[in-house]
């Protein structure tokens, strides 16, 4: 167990650094002829949202049955984080950084067992990935850190499933895709991001 909270604490360290190596100059924006207004032309892969007019990304709502629960709330990809921060406390740690694809800022809320990252969409914050870090908690359907191939596809074979327990498994439903790493024949990580 302490060997996988050091390689989440590692691929959490690294994220943060990939964040904060972003800036604002990476978009490219133009000014619109008659208001000057601009439009990113950069969109984010992950995220699956298109930057459209006035620097606003279109509104998303979340398409999927794969979801997360915490705080007695379900949180998907692409929610408004608004829907679910307060029942979810203070979280052990926050970070902040301008935004690689979006004006804004990209978050990151570290809780005890689970991370959940966020785009910025206009106004509001969107859910761009929820990493599961421990054991104690679970996907909504029940998985878990330390599960086998065979585990995971009791518990999906509803769902799309890729890959093999050699190296990941992924489950796409909808604008989501649940990723589970395997390392000797078990999870030892459970991420949520947007299916591409």
């Amino acid at each position: 167990m302490k060997y996988k909270k050091i390689i989440a604490l590692m691929l959490t360290a690294a994220m943060v650094l990939i964040m904060a190596a972003c800036s604002s100059e990476s978009n490219e924006t133009t000014a619109a002829a008659a208001g000057g207004e601009t439009t990113a032309a950069a969109a984010s892969e992950d995220s699956g949202n298109e930057i459209v007019s006035e620097g606003k990304a279109a509104a998303k709502t979340p398409s999927s049955n794969l979801k997360f629960k915490a705080g007695g709330k379900d949180i998907q990809i692409n929610m408004d984080t608004s829907e679910f921060l307060d029942a979810l406390g203070d979280p052990d740690s926050y970070f902040e950084a301008e935004s690689c694809a979006f004006q804004g800022l990209d978050k990151v809320y570290t809780f005890k067992d689970f991370v959940i990252r966020t785009y910025p969409d206009g106004d509001i914050d969107r859910v761009s990935a929820i990493e599961l870090r421990d054991d104690i908690v679970t996907t909504a359907e029940g998985a878990y850190i330390g599960m086998t191939e065979d585990d995971i596809k009791s518990l999906y074979g509803s769902f799309t499933i890729e890959g093999d327990a050699s190296t990941a498994l992924t489950v796409k439903d909808g604008d989501t895709k649940l990723s589970f790493i395997f390392e000797d024949g078990s999870i030892n990580s459970i991420t949520y991001t947007a299916a591409e």
